[in-house]
């Protein structure tokens, strides 16, 4: 037991986590753009605002709707260049658009800017949640490949409190200085790394493949050191060997028909993966996150909204360490089912309690938003915000995984579009206790279906189906 929880320590894996961190450092950027929009909401229509004009509740929401627009025209964007261009080709260009953001975010005269900057944002998010995925689960074994996937979202949760502390003490003008820097030094540390073996495996490089093999299993610095493992050696061969058989003569080598989206396994998987994005984004897992100041203003709380907000964040990084702790032992199900299980009875007590409340109460209880809202989010990050990019992945066959996660990425990026668009009528128009009632049936419903037909995929091969 003790070697299993030690594994990830091994030598074989350190080149293999050193990518994924340098991977983690454009997920931390983009959410400490999408955590400064909640604090940055409430500033920019404040009497106290940075800016030169004035921005109309209407306008907020469309700020944060053009970041949905953004993000299904990153997903179709990234879909043609996923399958045209190497993996690492696809990981330099993601930041582009994201550095433009704050670049519009710094010089903005009217209110275009921030529409076009959060549209640019948006097509880094979209490519973001499908690069990055493939590249990963193309580098990181099986053994380690959820802990470390799943960790991506505490890097994105790290960068998201960032976000909510930072615009409340440092001027605006600031902000966009520091957005700019965290992309600057992934594309600067992505130079030290090599293609993904299957992608030059896919385009006949097999001599580059086997370097790039080795040098993510850690036999290129140790070929030629004391400590050098015959074993491990030709353990890696092997792992190798299987590999290249698997792409150059197996089904991914084959070419793809319609009959490959119509068969079973190919059915099941993308009706779960539409269920699953349903559950993510319908549940509020992201959208709170952008509103999440406004739901403390809106819930009549007596505490400083922005307080809250920075507790609530730091409660996000708990959960999102305490999934990348349990996916590898407790498997990928247990996780997210405890999660959305967790988040829904939260959300319908928080509801009630709203519902329920009046002033005196309010007062008294003061803390009740807050320790609620912290349990909601706490489950969330725990699980479904920090797994929904390792199952999409995984559940999807080998054959058509790269034209099919596109496909599941639209339907999730259209779905972020909604939600951000909806999510403000809601909360400003409906109250607080109608959004958490609604977000929680909407999880209840989709955690039954997933229940019934989602599989476990720990441990599984991502060259096998």
């Amino acid at each position: 037991m003790l070697e299993n929880k030690l594994m990830i320590f091994r030598r074989q894996y350190r080149m293999q986590i050193l990518s994924a961190l340098t991977v983690q450092i454009i997920i931390f950027a983009h959410g400490f753009s999408t955590g400064c929009m909640s604090p940055i909401v409430e500033i920019i229509q404040s009497p106290k605002t940075p800016l030169s004009f004035s921005v109309t509740p209407e306008e907020i929401s469309w700020i944060s709707s053009m970041f949905g627009f953004g993000f299904l025209a990153g997903t179709i964007l990234f879909a043609v260049t996923i399958n045209r261009f190497r993996r690492k080709f696809n990981l330099y260009i993601l930041p582009l658009p994201h550095m433009l953001f704050w670049i519009l975010a710094y010089f903005v005269e009217n209110i275009d800017y921030l529409y076009a900057g959060r549209f640019l944002a948006g097509v880094t998010g979209g490519g973001l949640f499908l690069i990055t995925p493939i590249f990963q689960s193309e580098i990181l074994n099986k053994n380690i490949r959820g802990a470390i996937m799943s960790s991506g979202m505490l890097f994105l949760s790290g960068g998201i409190v960032t976000g909510f502390v930072l615009p409340s003490l440092l001027n605006y003008h600031v902000i966009p200085c520091i957005g700019l820097l965290f992309p600057s030094v992934f594309l600067i540390a992505l130079c030290f790394f090599p293609e993904t073996p299957q992608s030059l495996l896919k385009s006949n490089n097999i001599l580059e493949a086997k370097a790039a093999f080795d040098f993510y299993n850690g036999l290129g610095s140790e070929k030629n050191s004391l400590s050098y493992s015959l074993k491990a050696s030709e353990t890696v061969q092997g792992e190798f060997e299987k590999l290249s058989r698997n792409i150059l003569n197996g089904d991914s080598s084959q070419p793809i028909t319609i009959d490959d989206f119509l068969t079973k396994s190919a059915l099941k998987a993308f009706a779960n993966g539409a269920v699953l994005s349903i559950l993510y984004q319908l549940s509020g897992c992201f959208a709170s996150l952008n509103y999440m100041t406004s739901i403390f203003n809106a819930s009549g709380s007596v505490m400083d909204p922005y307080f809250c907000t920075n507790i609530v964040g730091i409660t996000h990084i708990i959960g999102c360490c305490v999934a990348t702790l349990l996916v590898e032992h407790l498997g990928r199900r247990a996780v997210l089912f405890l999660s959305t299980i967790g988040m829904s009875v939260g959300m319908f007590i928080f509801g009630t309690f709203i519902q329920l409340a009046d002033n005196k109460t309010l007062e008294v209880y003061y803390w009740a938003p807050l320790v609620l809202m912290m349990i909601v989010v706490f489950f969330t990050a725990s699980g479904l915000f920090g797994t929904t990019s390792v199952i999409l992945v995984e559940i999807m066959p080998i054959k058509i995984r790269t034209l099919v996660l596109p496909m599941a990425m639209t339907i999730f990026s259209l779905l972020v579009f909604i939600m951000l668009k909806i999510y403000p009528y809601f909360l400003f128009e409906l109250g607080v206790s109608t959004t958490m009632y609604s977000t929680a049936t909407v999880c209840v419903v989709t955690t039954i279906y997933l229940y019934i037909f989602l599989p476990e995929t720990k441990g599984k091969s991502m060259e096998a189906e």
